[in-house]
This record gives structure tokens, C-alpha cells and sequence, in this order.
């Protein structure tokens, strides 16, 4: 069991623990998307990414995916859609 809560990344014991205990899962952007900004936006806020890391993550997103634990991606994944972004999370 995990008491981690808020906002912050959860320690990288936690986060290694979920991997190797769930798998990782998969997001990544669902059809065209008319424009990015609204993925960036995103991506900087949870991220605090610069500009130029958040365009690296948004084509990742755009292509491969990102990769990370199952709540992380399912957080990332509302974030994307309460900005109108859809992304499909896979498992």
C-alpha cells in the first residue's frame, strides 16, 4: 500500500515498485489533432517541462507514446481531455 498523496511525483521506490508489480502503460494521442498547444499546455503544467522538453514529450505523445505507471498515465490522459485532447491509454 501507497499513503503517497498530492500532487508531487510519487518516489521513485513507489514508482519502480508500481512498474515492476503492474507493467507499464501506454498514452498516446487519439487521430489528428488541429493543434498542439492545448497538449503542451498540459505538459508543461504536470511537468513544469520548458518549452522545448514539453514539444519533445508532445511528439512522443503524438508517436510512440509516453510511457509511465497506470496512474500517472490516467492523470496525464484527464488533464489532455479536460483540454479537449483525447488520448488512448493502453495497459
Amino acid at each position: 500500500m501507497c499513503e503517497h498523496a498530492g500532487p508531487e511525483p510519487a518516489p521513485e521506490e513507489v514508482r519502480e515498485a508500481l512498474l515492476a508489480a503492474h507493467g507499464p502503460s501506454r498514452l498516446r494521442l487519439v487521430g489528428s489533432v488541429p493543434s498542439l498547444v492545448p497538449a503542451l499546455k498540459v505538459l508543461r503544467e504536470v511537468s513544469e517541462a520548458s518549452l522545448p522538453q514539453a514539444r519533445e514529450l508532445v511528439r512522443k505523445l503524438s508517436h510512440e507514446g509516453l510511457v509511465g505507471t497506470l496512474p500517472e498515465m490516467e492523470f496525464l490522459k484527464a488533464r489532455l481531455q479536460l483540454r479537449g485532447v483525447h488520448a488512448d491509454l493502453d495497459r
